[in-house]
Formats: structure tokens, C-alpha cells, sequence
């Protein structure tokens, strides 16, 4: 019961966000560099999502995706980033289109994977499980 107050809560909270706010009610991080230093911490990958206010696509991503708590659930497995399109971050991320979200290899900084556009939570939840495989496979 708790899980559908907070869901409700943080979605209708969203509703009246733009992206960026947005990212700090869901908790990701929104600085580039933040976010690296602390995946390198924790062992993790980087989930950068790039979207720009105003787009309907970015918004719907948000505010019906990302803010899941089956989303919501696999982020742990992620240090989430949120950055806006014309923001500052490092320009090989620069995306032609968005929304789109980038695995990145901390210690590297290069892209091992690449989700694009609004997808449903469902797909975006087939997305992410499909990068853990591909990753497990790589790391073998």
C-alpha cells in the first residue's frame, strides 16, 4: 500500500515538473561528473537519460516510464543521470534525437548501450534486462 501512496504521489508531483526537477524527486543524479565518480564508487554503470523541455516524448518516458516502480526497482543495478540536451556533458554523448538513454562504462566513459526514445515501462523494462545480458555475456 505504502508503494501506491508513493507512486501516486511522485507521479502526480511529476506531472507538474519539467525533466530535470523531475530527475531529483526520482532521485538520479544531474551532473555528469557526479554521477561517474560515483558509479566508479559503487561498481556500477551509468543510466544517462538526455531529454529537453518542452518534448512530449521526454515527458511521456518520465512521467509514465521511468517513474515505475518496476523502473523504479531496477535502477538500483544503476547510478541514473538525467541531463538535459543542451546541457553540459561530455559531447560524444550528444544525441541527435531524443529521448534517448545511454549505458555508460564509467572508467571508460564510452556507451555499451543505448536505449531510444519513449518507451513503454514494459519495453523500457525488456531494454535493461536485455543490457544486463549483453553485459554478463562480455564480461565471460
Amino acid at each position: 500500500m505504502k508503494l501506491v501512496l508513493i507512486t501516486l504521489f511522485l507521479t502526480f508531483t511529476l506531472f507538474g515538473a519539467d525533466a530535470l526537477k523531475s530527475a531529483k524527486l526520482l532521485g538520479y543524479e544531474t551532473d555528469y561528473n557526479t554521477a561517474i565518480a560515483k558509479a566508479k564508487k559503487e561498481h556500477k554503470m551509468v543510466l544517462m537519460v538526455i531529454v529537453q523541455d518542452p518534448c512530449p516524448y521526454c515527458d511521456r518516458l518520465v512521467h509514465k516510464s521511468l517513474v515505475t516502480p518496476c523502473v523504479q526497482r531496477r535502477m538500483v543495478n544503476y547510478v541514473p543521470l538525467m541531463v538535459d540536451k543542451h546541457g553540459d556533458y561530455p559531447k560524444q554523448f550528444k544525441p541527435p534525437f531524443i529521448p534517448i538513454s545511454f549505458i555508460i562504462d564509467p572508467a571508460k566513459e564510452v556507451t555499451t548501450y543505448e536505449i531510444v526514445g519513449s518507451l513503454p515501462y514494459k519495453d523500457y523494462i525488456e531494454e535493461l534486462e536485455s543490457e544486463m545480458e549483453f553485459r554478463n555475456v562480455e564480461e565471460e
